[in-house]
């Protein structure tokens, strides 16, 4: 039993499992907050003896046993996390069958991120509200699932979240069930989206304030550089279509500074000096001596291609939820304004050659955001 732990907690048997390229937050965080509150964490994977190593490369850790000498009538929960270890876990008949136990037994099943892709192989997803990462949605709910875009859902004895910023309400959800709690921490209620959840993730092994904040300024940062990019874009655009297009991605792009610049404050820090994208921004300027509407409508798209990747990866990198959520809203606006823009782009194009003009194809983060 950890030191930390309350000594009024009963113990609870918590099993976790593993695979290869877990997500290492994923583990990580339930698995320290388990052990401060004084739960029997056992790691069960398909193997004993080998190097579970997680998908960023921040863990390495042995299995304590495997789902197929063990029961799950002798825990009072089982995790399952993220990452690419669930597809992996999925055709592991044991592991599906000791899940499927567990769910059969009312024990507490908490599944994130691609966790359910386990669930959906066990079949146990039918009729049952639930969540979790929104590449396997149409899965989950082709299994049977009513899917939420929420931080959390509870039905009964299952619990599941969408993405490693929702890990500090995930985690804190399962302490809550199990009765555990954490001596000095106090858990906020899981429905209370305005506390500092950040704390507790990086209290648990989270995500730090700090990288937080420097994640932040990175992302103020670009969306500086394409501030001033689609005023440009604007000012040199003849077609009052497009131009009117840019305008509006340029306001956007001040609302998305503004919501970047307010959770940077209210966590305490300072937005850095450096230029953004200082080398780049003077490419651009040369740039745009030769540049047509059609030339413009191009660079536009690649600068919004890599908004949305960028927006996608901080979405999933940092253990905030309240951070997380704006990143994500930052990366379904920008999908939208990608899919706008090659829109315009295909009609011109048509325009010009005589084609019948075709809707673009969905780009990989307009899909993802949908």
């Amino acid at each position: 039993m950890a030191s930390t732990a309350d000594k009024n907690n009963t113990t609870k048997k918590v099993a976790i499992l593993i695979e290869q390229h877990v997500e290492d937050a994923e583990f990580q965080i339930p698995y320290n907050a388990l052990q401060a509150a004084g739960a029997e964490v056992t790691i069960l994977g398909s193997r004993t003896n080998e190097k579970y190593i997680g998908k960023q490369q921040k863990m390495s850790i042995e299995a304590d046993a495997t789902t197929t000498e063990s029961r799950a009538a002798d825990f009072d929960a089982v995790i399952i996390p993220g990452g690419a270890a669930p597809d992996k876990m999925r055709t592991n008949m044991k592991t599906v069958r000791f899940v499927q136990d567990a769910m059969e037994q009312g024990k507490l099943v908490a599944a994130i991120c691609h966790g359910p892709q386990v669930l959906i192989e066990g079949d146990l997803l039918k009729g049952k509200r639930a969540t979790g990462f929104r590449a396997i949605r149409k899965d989950m709910q082709n299994a049977g699932a009513n899917y939420e875009d929420a931080p959390l859902i509870t039905d009964g004895n299952l619990i599941t979240s969408r993405r490693p910023g929702d890990l500090p309400v995930f985690t804190a959800a399962v302490l809550r069930h199990l009765n555990l709690r954490v001596k000095g921490s106090n858990l906020p209620e899981t429905t209370d989206l305005n506390a500092d959840w950040s704390q507790l993730g990086e209290q648990w092994g989270g995500s730090t304030k700090d990288e937080i904040i420097d994640g932040l300024n990175t992302a103020i940062r670009g969306e500086r550089y394409a501030l001033e990019a689609f005023e440009k874009y604007a000012e040199k655009a003849t077609d009052p279509e497009i131009k009117t297009a840019f305008q509006a991605i340029h306001a956007s792009k001040g609302q998305h500074i503004q919501t970047l610049e307010a959770r940077l404050g209210a966590l305490g820090g300072k937005e850095t000096l450096q230029a953004a994208g200082s080398g780049a921004w003077a490419t651009l300027k040369s740039w745009f001596q030769g540049s047509d509407d059609q030339a413009l409508l191009l660079r536009a798209i690649g600068d919004l291609q890599t908004g949305v990747v960028d927006a996608y990866n901080m979405t999933n990198k940092y253990t905030d939820p309240t951070t997380a959520a704006i990143y994500d809203e930052i990366e379904v606006d920008i999908a939208k304004q990608e899919q706008q823009i090659a829109d315009l782009y295909h009609s011109r194009i048509a325009a010009t050659t005589g084609d019948k003009p075709q809707p673009a194809e969905p780009t990989t983060g307009a899909a993802v955001s949908a």
